[in-house]
Parts: structure tokens; C-alpha cells; sequence
């Protein structure tokens, strides 16, 4: 599982805090430090951030995001 974010995102810091809550193990990767993850995001068609990748499978609102993991921790 992947948490693509930016330094300066109120919404990923959300994301990022439900994800501590829930314990959950996740690879949070800043785009802007790097370039490759930035063009990964934007090949899968997305312009902005949080994206939250799990399986192949990109979520990009944050509500959807954190509806995905409160699934995961049921």
C-alpha cells in the first residue's frame, strides 16, 4: 500500500493521521522529493493528492480513502 502526498496538504495529513490510528502499514511517499512517484500519479491520471494505492487499485478522494480503511479494520 502506497500514500502519495505532498509537504503541504491539510488532506493528506488527515489521511495520513487515520492511517496511524488504524495501525496500518503504509509507504508514504512525498511527491515533491520525487520525481518518479510524481509521473506515477500523473500517468494514472490524477492531478492532485492524497492518492492512496492498494493492489493496482489508485483512490483519490479522502473520504473514499479513509472509507477504504475503516473497511480494512473492521
Amino acid at each position: 500500500m502506497k500514500l502519495y502526498t505532498k509537504t503541504i496538504c491539510p488532506k493528506c495529513l488527515w489521511v495520513k493521521s487515520e492511517l496511524n490510528a488504524a495501525n496500518l502499514e503504509v509507504e508514504v511517499i512525498n511527491i515533491d522529493h520525487d520525481e518518479s512517484a510524481k509521473q506515477i500519479v500523473l500517468d494514472a491520471g490524477f492531478l492532485s493528492v492524497p492518492l492512496f494505492e492498494i493492489n493496482g487499485e489508485f483512490i483519490a478522494e479522502p473520504t473514499s480513502i479513509i472509507d477504504r480503511i475503516s473497511e480494512m479494520t473492521a
